[in-house]
């Protein structure tokens, strides 16, 4: 079997912009598989912190020794949305958010994010808790289903999938990638190289591990948890996170923050075409640095 390895992306551009006090404090809100944060504390000096959040069980068992054994260090099994319990206000030189799901995630059938290879439809991040995606595929309203596909995944032919997926469970459940991934291609016609069960897998995922919600959650809590000209910085992968993110730094769409930040350089970066090269997947990659106004 093929083993899957993450490339964190646009780290430089991360480094350079996120990490500007070798001694400061730092949070890495999605560990993943380690590569933001091997960087940041090799930028650090031995006076600096770094705290890493990783819902994933998985891939938090899966950090490496050494990194643990670094006293600068600490990494948590906890959603990034819960990061005022851990850590205190006013502390946080830096905050970083690499959102989606990484490629070990992602290329793991057994995960069930991808419509690429069949295993059991899951895809949840934390799969010891929550409703998984073929308990609510089975369950859900038509309505429901819609309206997911519609919002979540911009997906035009979410009412025609949504009929599908109802009536193909009235006689057999929906249990596998692979049998929702062909009920989606007998709905949309491939136009372009991206597979059609792209946009219904991706809102599928988004709903299950209540991602938009988590996001907002994490943007206010920055707020509170950075210092006088501290950064956050977020790395989004489709419009609909950036999208969030962008109105959040303008002070739009808050929960209870009315923090005011300002972009720190450009308003957003891409990846280069050199890194869009050697790691496709970071091709629709978003970058948004910001600093908290004082």
């Amino acid at each position: 079997m093929k083993i899957s390895t993450h490339e964190a992306v646009m780290v430089e551009e991360v480094l350079d912009n996120l990490v500007y006090k070798e001694n400061g404090n730092y949070i890495d809100c999605t560990f993943g598989a380690g590569g933001h944060s091997k960087k940041i504390l090799d930028k650090l000096s031995c006076n600096g912190s770094l705290v890493s959040f990783e819902k994933d069980k998985k891939a938090y068992l899966s950090a490496s020794s050494d990194l643990k054994r670094d006293k600068r260090f600490e990494l948590l099994n906890e959603s990034f949305s819960n990061i005022r319990n851990y850590v205190k206000d006013n502390t946080i030189n830096g905050v970083l958010l690499d959102l989606g799901i990484s490629s070990t995630q992602l290329d793991d059938p057994k995960r069930g994010f991808s419509f690429q290879a069949d295993g059991p439809l899951d895809m949840r991040i934390d799969n010891s808790r929550g409703i998984s995606a073929k308990d609510w595929i089975n369950s859900a309203s038509k309505k429901e289903i819609e309206d997911t596909l519609w919002l979540l995944g911009e997906e035009r032919a979410s009412r025609k999938i949504a009929s599908k997926i109802v009536n193909h469970r009235q006689v057999n459940p929906i249990e596998s990638t692979k049998v929702l991934s062909d009920i989606i291609l007998s709905c949309v016609q491939r136009r372009t190289k991206k597979h059609p069960a792209t946009k219904s897998f991706r809102a599928i995922r988004m709903f299950v591990n209540n991602e938009l919600q988590e996001l907002q959650q994490v943007l206010d809590a920055s707020s509170y948890l950075l210092c006088c000209g501290g950064r956050l910085a977020v790395i989004s992968f489709h419009s609909i996170e950036d999208r969030i993110v962008k109105r959040f730094f303008q002070g739009k769409d808050r929960l209870t923050s009315d923090v005011r930040f300002e972009y720190f350089k450009d308003k957003f970066i891409k990846p280069s075409d050199d890194e869009i090269l050697s790691n496709p997947r970071s091709r629709s990659a978003i970058l948004r640095v910001a600093e908290k106004a004082c």
